[in-house]
């Protein structure tokens, strides 16, 4: 990376920093819209004070930002995504130790809701991006940005947006900021992510509560009926069994295992994240079953009586939520037929299955052409190399660049493997924040190399 470039980092570090900041204290609730019109209009300014053309795309929903910078005819663009709405928080029910609104410094950590689950991330790349031109004048690359508002709620507007802007976003590859490092803080390329199935269960019995005295045995008990449909989906080792859906029915490619095979696994630190050991151990199963493999989730159940004392009844109706991570090809219609399948199919007619969203599943060649000089821009940005990994666990809407757009997509997480997204005390730290700017400005220099090369 040029020298300047790389000592303005250092210098301008702690204006990095407040940036970040000045982001995290707007709270930018998509489930709830708190704060979203505040935080369009800082990323609005922002982005036109580094010299972005911007545009504020209204939806049904919340509103996508979207940005455009450098030469019009550049041999080389770079397309970018982030999110600007953050996950729900509230200090005193969930325990955080902080304000999770207003961030807190202290050391290398940065304290606060946003500042991993996204703003710290794509904040990263954008101030790349200023650096770039304040220090070295016009980009070598058109580079293009979307910031949406509604991934906490499954970025519902993002396809449509996508599909109405198909020339305008044409690029050469895809690279973005999302997600969690290895738990060593090495930095890895993410190739794809896994989708995901959220689902309802309804499970209904009597027109009305039934004394169990009366009437257990001999009536239907909703209840036990989806609990024992629960039971029936995912194995004790946590294998999704539902045929045409399931574990069983991915194949995972040679490639791929060797892929996963060569990430060293850090079971103390997983340990540390999560409060107790992982049930799974070996390295290779760890990440295929992360990675590579769908898996199963209860996620909320609702039925019955559990205050003080007890009600002897049978309840008329049980509900559960639960969400399936998705991977490779997994469609998620198909999913959801399989599921709904497999209830009739276990006599358990009472019991509707319904859809609450879906994301499908996205992935990118591990061995396609732009796979090194991205590898090799992270490894200069954080002075280790990365290593390349077939799919993030969790999930984005990686799918609409490389199914909507035909674009190579690679990931490159930006935040430590115990930032707790989505959990109190969310948190990033400020070296891998730094890291992610340098890294950002050696792939503008990848970038314009490959360009050149044309």
């Amino acid at each position: 990376m040029d020298a300047a470039l790389r000592s303005a980092v250092d210098a301008r570090a702690g204006e990095f920093v407040a940036t970040l900041l000045d982001a995290v204290r707007i709270p930018s609730v998509s489930l709830t819209g708190e704060g979203i019109g505040e935080a369009v209009a800082f990323l609005r300014k922002r982005l036109e004070g580094w010299g972005f053309a911007v545009e504020v795309h209204e939806t049904a929903s919340q509103p996508i930002v979207y940005a455009e910078i450098g030469p019009r005819d550049a041999a080389f663009t770079w397309l970018s995504y982030g999110h600007y709405d953050v996950y729900p928080a509230d200090r005193e029910k969930e325990g955080w130790r902080t304000a999770p609104f207003e961030p807190v410094v202290d050391g290398d950590r940065i304290w606060g809701r946003g500042t991993g689950d996204n703003k710290g991330q794509h904040l990263a790349l954008l101030n790349a991006i200023a650096l770039w031109r304040e220090t070295k004048g016009e980009l070598p690359i058109r580079v293009k940005v979307i910031l949406e508002g509604d991934e906490e709620t499954g970025s519902k507007p993002l396809p449509g947006f996508v599909e109405a802007n198909r020339e305008r976003l044409a690029a050469d590859v895809v690279v973005y900021s999302d997600g969690p490092m290895h738990p060593n803080d090495q930095p890895v390329l993410l190739m794809g992510v896994r989708g995901i199935l959220g689902l309802e269960f309804v499970a209904t019995g009597a027109k009305r509560n039934l004394h169990s005295g009366n009437f257990g045995g001999i009536a239907p008990n909703p209840t036990l009926d989806l609990i024992h449909l629960l039971a029936e989906m995912v194995d004790r080792q946590g294998r999704l069994l539902v045929p045409g859906a399931g574990f069983a029915d991915v194949t995972v490619t040679p490639a791929e295992a060797a892929a996963v095979k060569a990430i060293p696994l850090d079971r103390e630190g997983v340990e540390a994240s999560m409060g107790v050991p992982p049930t799974i151990t070996d390295a290779a199963q760890f990440h295929e079953r992360l990675m590579l493999r769908p898996s199963f989730n209860v996620s909320g159940f609702s039925s019955g009586y559990t205050g003080s004392g007890q009600k002897t009844i049978i309840f008329k109706e049980a509900l559960a939520k639960a969400d399936i991570r998705l991977v490779g090809g997994q469609d998620p219609k198909a999913v959801l037929a399989a599921v709904q399948k497999f209830a009739r199919d276990k006599g358990y007619a009472s019991i509707e299955v319904r859809e609450i969203k879906s994301t499908p599943a996205s992935r990118t060649a591990l061995d396609h052409p732009l796979v090194a000089p991205v590898k090799q821009a992270v490894a200069e940005g954080f002075g280790r190399e990365p290593l390349v990994v077939p799919s993030l666990g969790g999930t984005t809407p990686d799918w609409v660049f490389t199914k909507l757009l035909g674009l190579p997509s690679i990931v490159v997480p930006l935040a430590p493997y115990d930032e707790n997204n989505h959990a109190p005390n969310e948190s990033t730290k400020v070296s891998l924040y730094l890291a992610g700017i340098r890294s950002g400005l050696a792939m503008i220099e990848a970038f314009a190399r490959q360009g050149a090369s044309r």
